[in-house]
């Protein structure tokens, strides 16, 4: 399987993962010394391991996305493939109950070795952090979109 198949079955494996909460499927993604960097953002971090990447992305994603009524996501550009490479920009909109919908944008990289996931990270351009807690403050105070 070349690295945009593999990519597209991860992600739709992760969306599973959303819905029912077992992060066993996704462990096969992942190289052992596989490494998830988050980065531009206040809560940015570098996990090392699967262990610590299913453990932070779980924490994430019970913190803030869990926490939304509803989440829509959405590709802005690609997916490319350069190489060993996938690159994808993206979206996460949450709509909340009573408050204006937020949109989250991002760019994903994951860097493949060997059919498995060694690298990746998500990136979010200049000022998300600013406007994402703003919108945080105002309609969801409490949540946390933080991996450690």
């Amino acid at each position: 399987m070349n690295p945009m198949q593999s990519f597209f079955e991860y992600a739709q494996e992760f969306e599973k993962t959303y819905d029912d909460d077992d992060w066993s499927r996704l462990e096969r993604f992942f190289a052992p010394d596989a490494t998830y960097e988050v980065k531009n953002v206040a809560f940015a971090c570098k996990l090392e391991g699967v262990p610590a990447i299913l453990r932070g992305m779980k924490k994430s994603l019970d913190g803030f996305d869990r926490r939304m009524p509803k989440r829509e996501l959405g590709v802005t550009d690609g997916p490319t493939e350069t190489g060993d490479t996938i690159t994808v920009g993206w979206t996460a909109t949450y709509a909340p109950v009573g408050a204006p919908p937020f949109v989250l944008r991002g760019r994903s990289t994951a860097r493949y070795r060997d059919g498995a996931i060694v690298e990746l990270v998500d990136e979010y351009p200049d000022g998300m952090d600013a406007e994402s807690v703003a919108w945080v403050r105002k309609h969801a105070p409490g949540a946390s979109p933080a991996y450690t």
